[in-house]
């Protein structure tokens, strides 16, 4: 091209200044720490005072949104934040005066950072004492499973519950008296922690992967599965019997079941499941998800599979092993 002449109209030009959106991928793949750690405290320490601005909670919701993308690729940045971050979100949670639209707000922040960090690392910071169970399980008594705006809530309180439910104590001494008046009995803090997990998993959002992990955690404890492992297993085969891939509600009760029962499969020790793993197989094989057109029912039908095959192989001690002789 002469000197003289322009390029055409709406050609690009020769040697473009990078633009803001390719500065900031730069920087993004060169930051070495959480450098967004004065504007979020700052942010979340004013959440109280946006509760009356629907606009300003909203605005406060997508500039979080942006400060945590930028550590998308390099998660393990906010790990030495995480901590105070859910302190200050968790302290408006607990604080039993706090509205209830201060607390969903606060649990929205909660789900951004879980879903950039990833919820296996954001479990272990929960509150997980004996005393915060029963808390954890009132607040479920004020959730509305059909109200869409709040699922974020349901989906954190899920996860909270399925840590604070591996408290090593059996859950029978939590009961104390089921008795309440004559002829009128409690339930069990198993039993509703089990009905919780069970009516979570036919949920059409994302609280039902939080109600599978939940129920993974929960059955295969020591003094769970001899009671309630049985009772659930027969429960999700029959979902799974009354299901049709082919309509909306089977295919989410299909997949909160199949996720469920492959993440029990996973963490139950063998001795506890293989009793219970060709029941399982049989009514998988008869689901006939190859043939079914969702892509998540196929892959979650291989998983399920895979582990009960791994259930039924014998464990093969190596003979290399090392022996305490003492």
């Amino acid at each position: 091209m002469a000197l003289s002449e322009k390029p055409a109209a709406g050609a690009p030009e020769d040697g473009p200044e990078d633009g803001p959106e390719d500065a900031a991928l730069a920087r993004g793949s060169a930051l070495e720490s959480f450098g967004d750690s004065a504007e979020t405290r700052a942010l979340l320490g004013r959440l109280p005072a946006l509760l009356g601005d629907r606009a300003a909670r909203e605005g406060a919701l997508e500039r979080f949104r942006v400060i945590m993308d930028k550590y998308q690729e390099q998660p393990h940045l906010l790990d030495p934040h995480l901590e105070w971050m859910m302190n200050l979100l968790l302290g408006i949670v607990q604080d039993q005066t706090s509205p209830a639209d201060l607390v969903h707000l606060a649990f929205k922040f909660l789900y951004i950072i879980t879903k950039v960090r990833g919820y296996k690392t954001f479990l272990r910071l929960f509150p997980h004492e004996v005393a915060d169970v029963q808390p954890v399980l009132d607040m479920f008594t004020h959730q509305n499973p059909r109200d869409h705006e709040t699922w974020e809530t349901r989906y954190m309180l899920l996860l909270w519950l399925s840590v604070a439910c591996l408290i090593p104590f059996d859950f029978s001494r939590l009961d104390g008296n089921l008795v309440t008046q004559p002829g009128q009995t409690r339930v069990s803090i198993m039993d509703r922690i089990l009905q919780i997990a069970e009516s979570y998993l036919v949920v059409s959002d994302k609280a039902r992967d939080a109600a599978a992990v939940l129920v993974s955690k929960f059955v295969t404890r020591p003094d769970v599965k001899e009671k309630k492992m049985a009772g659930f297993l027969d429960w999700s085969l029959c979902t799974l019997a009354q299901s049709s891939f082919q309509t909306i509600e089977g295919v989410i009760a299909m997949d909160g079941t199949l996720q469920a029962l492959a993440q029990i499969f996973k963490h139950g020790k063998r001795e506890d499941c293989l009793p219970y793993a060709a029941t399982v197989l049989q009514r998988l094989d008869a689901c006939r998800l190859p043939n079914s057109s969702q892509t998540l029912l196929r892959k979650l039908g291989v998983k399920l599979a895979q582990r009960l095959g791994l259930t039924f192989l014998k464990p093969r001690l190596a003979q290399w092993r090392l022996v305490d002789w003492a």
